[in-house]
Order: C-alpha cells, then sequence, then structure tokens
C-alpha cells in the first residue's frame, strides 16, 4: 500500500491551501498454469475541492499469463487490460 497525505506547513498565508490523499493499493493473485489476477487503483481525495469533484475511485484489473519460450521465461502483465 502506498499513502500519502499532503498539507501545507510553511509558507505565506496568501497561499491556499491543499489538503490531499493519494491511497494506491497493490494486489495480485497467482492462478494455477501461470495465470494472475493483479490490480493497483490510484484513489484520490483533494479535500478542497468542491462535494462532486472530491474523490476518485478507478475501478480496474489485470489478467496476465506467464510461459517460456525457447528455454525463456516471459510475463505478459497486459494480456487483458482492464478499465482503468
Amino acid at each position: 500500500m502506498l499513502a500519502r497525505q499532503l498539507w501545507p506547513l510553511a509558507g505565506g498565508s496568501d497561499r491556499s491551501d491543499v489538503s490531499q490523499l493519494l491511497l494506491q493499493p497493490f494486489v495480485n493473485y497467482n492462478l494455477t498454469g501461470g495465470w494472475h489476477l493483479a490490480s493497483s487503483p490510484i484513489v484520490t481525495a483533494n479535500w478542497n475541492a468542491t462535494s462532486g469533484t472530491r474523490r476518485n475511485f478507478p475501478i480496474g484489473g489485470d489478467v496476465g499469463k506467464i510461459f517460456n519460450r525457447r528455454r525463456r521465461t516471459i510475463a505478459n502483465p497486459d494480456a487483458m487490460r482492464g478499465l482503468h
């Protein structure tokens, strides 16, 4: 999980306030046969924005497969790209 919250700590009083959040969970699930499911959406929130534009919750995921070609292991994480 990657997490970040920004607040103003110093600066002039004429600067606008900042209050922004970023969360990025990393989820990976390995299936049989070299297949895997993964998702790492970037969730953001601007706490100072108007109520309709305050948060962003993307939906998406990846399906991929690891396979061997001529004694080389190849990962294909973009086999099927989700709704990012």
